[in-house]
């Protein structure tokens, strides 16, 4: 966390709830705030409605910040590229018994760096030398790292269920105050849509459909025409769904829809 970030947090918690409130406790630009009030957002540390601004994330026990201690997951599991360090290879600047040998040269990655356990989102089960996960923010996505040793472990309660929720949360925000939930395991990549796992996403996007109130059907777009497709054709089955009551879902992987999409749709839901 930033020291603007701590800045706003800290006049939030003393009281201020509305942009002029922050500006007077903090001094900080409106810019400045609005950044950190976004970033904030995504860490679920912050929450904006119509009340105005209110901390939240962190139970009440739990202080902001925890100490490393004895765990060096960050310079083991994640990729740095400022020292030329690749994932899952220990940082040849660690020494055992002393740890970062230019701690106090360390670039810029390393000293904003905070992995979500250090922030205290999550509990002791998470500590990342002992879980083997390393999860932290970024302006649109939860990340989570695994370390090779133990690839599968994010699968594994408690960790896939806080994941899954995590999932949820970033689904159901509007507008750019969503995020995604992407987890790096070796080779793999996984986007979380709740407790359905997409293998493998693709740049131009994953189109969903929700099935129950935690899973989802998915289409991976491979451009971003066909992502447009699969949206337009998306709004077309909840459309058919209150006019009728049901519809059916197109179960190809690889489907790319083509306008007019009602007519395909009628028939395999045998409405037509």
């Amino acid at each position: 966390m930033d020291q603007a970030m701590l800045s706003v947090v800290r006049a939030v918690e003393a009281g201020a709830t509305t942009m002029k409130g922050v500006i007077d406790a903090t001094g900080l630009s409106r810019l400045k705030i609005e950044r950190a009030l976004n970033a904030l957002e995504k860490q679920m540390l912050l929450v904006r409605d119509s009340r105005g601004f209110r901390a939240t994330g962190l139970p009440k026990s739990a202080p902001l910040t925890r100490q490393c201690g004895s765990c060096n997951a960050c310079c083991d599991i994640l990729e740095v590229a400022a020292v030329d360090k690749a994932a899952h290879q220990l940082c040849k600047h660690w020494r055992t018994g002393t740890g970062c040998t230019i701690y106090d040269r360390r670039p810029q990655m390393c000293r904003a760096f905070a992995c979500a356990w250090l922030q205290g989102h999550l509990d002791d089960e998470w500590f990342p030398a002992k879980s083997g996960i390393v999860v932290h923010f970024s302006q649109d996505a939860v990340n989570v790292t695994v370390d090779d040793h133990c690839p599968d472990r994010w699968r594994e309660e408690p960790y896939f269920s806080k994941l899954a929720e995590w999932s949820l949360n970033g689904i159901r925000r509007i507008g750019n105050r969503g995020y995604a939930t992407l987890v790096v395991s070796g080779a793999n990549r996984f986007l979380l849509l709740g407790r359905t796992v997409v293998p493998e996403p693709t740049l131009s996007g994953t189109a969903f459909l929700p099935l129950t109130a935690d899973t989802f059907r998915f289409w991976r777009a491979t451009s971003a025409e066909h992502l447009q497709r699969l949206h337009e054709r998306i709004v077309e089955i909840e459309r058919i769904r209150q006019e009728f009551g049901s519809c059916a879902i197109p179960e190809n992987d690889d489907d790319d829809p083509r306008a007019p999409y009602r007519p395909a749709l009628l028939r395999l839901s045998g409405h037509a």
